[in-house]
């Protein structure tokens, strides 16, 4: 991840810096939540220059007033302009699209897609209890009520519009809510794997290595999260058929299990494979 923070550092993304403080308001028209499960960066690209100008002035006044964000000044110039600020937003939001994360995507998409799925099957066996109970530390779901233990905004009454939940992987491990009367109410939470995405997979343990082959102890220990044989071999840089015939071995011995999510299938360690791996570092 440090080539790719060097690569940031050398992009003009000045206008998102400004705008996005440690502490305070961050405009939501930049990242408005999205109208399909599976939306389209063009699409969402679209809405972001097409945002209304009242809002985006709005906002900006906002993220400038906020905790004294040090963007000010900047915010201040951009005032004088929405409508080319609005534009010149969207651009830098493209430009670190295309370098920094269109490369990374499928890797990012696939986290994303088994956490949808795992949370289908929460809601569709447990329910909302069930769903948000390990959704993020700080709501809990008590009468009918989503309580947001450590967020500042006023209580939102969804009045039938309903709450829509999308898993993230850039804000890990924080919340975002999106609760202004002009958007959809949102809760981006941190999908499950995410912290995984921005550090190295780890090597596995000697032990394990010996026993199971270097390559086939590796693709056990890098399946957290879950993967698709296509996802190992692009990561690894092995042949897809090596890697399929790694994990049809796993499969055999109980140490991993396999679910087709559309038209992929993503394997996961089973709790013998985890008690396998936790042997080994014991």
């Amino acid at each position: 991840m440090a080539a790719k923070a060097e690569v940031a550092a050398g992009l003009d993304l000045h206008m998102l810096r400004a705008v996005q403080p440690r502490a305070g308001f961050t405009p939501d028209f930049l990242t408005p939540p999205p109208k399909a499960s599976r939306a389209r960066f063009g699409t969402e690209i679209a809405r972001v220059r097409s945002a209304p100008l009242h809002q985006v002035r709005a906002e900006l006044i906002r993220s400038r007033d906020e905790l004294n964000n040090p963007g000010g000044p900047e915010i201040d110039r951009m005032l004088a302009d929405p409508a080319g600020a609005r534009e010149r937003f969207a651009d830098e939001v493209e430009t670190a699209w295309t370098t920094l994360i269109e490369p990374d995507w499928p890797l990012i998409s696939r986290v994303l897609e088994d956490d949808l799925a795992y949370r289908g099957q929460q809601l569709t066996s447990g329910g909302l209890a069930e769903l948000f109970d390990d959704l993020h530390p700080t709501l809990t779901w008590e009468d009918d009520q989503l309580i947001a233990s450590r967020y500042r905004e006023p209580d939102r009454e969804l009045t039938g519009q309903g709450l829509l939940l999308v898993p993230g992987v850039f804000a890990w491990p924080h919340l975002v809510m999106v609760v202004a009367p002009s958007y959809q109410p949102t809760v981006v939470y941190p999908a499950r794997g995410a912290a995984r995405l921005w550090s190295d997979a780890p090597a596995p343990p000697d032990p394990l290595a010996k026993l199971l082959g270097r390559t086939r102890a590796t693709l056990l220990v890098a399946l957290d999260p879950p993967a698709t044989t296509s996802a190992l071999a692009a990561q690894y840089g092995l042949a897809l058929a090596t890697v399929a015939e790694h994990l049809a071995a796993l499969h055999a011995a109980g140490l991993v299990i396999r679910r087709r999510t559309g038209h992929q299938v993503h394997y996961r360690r089973t709790d013998v494979g985890q008690a396998v791996i936790d042997a080994s570092v014991g």
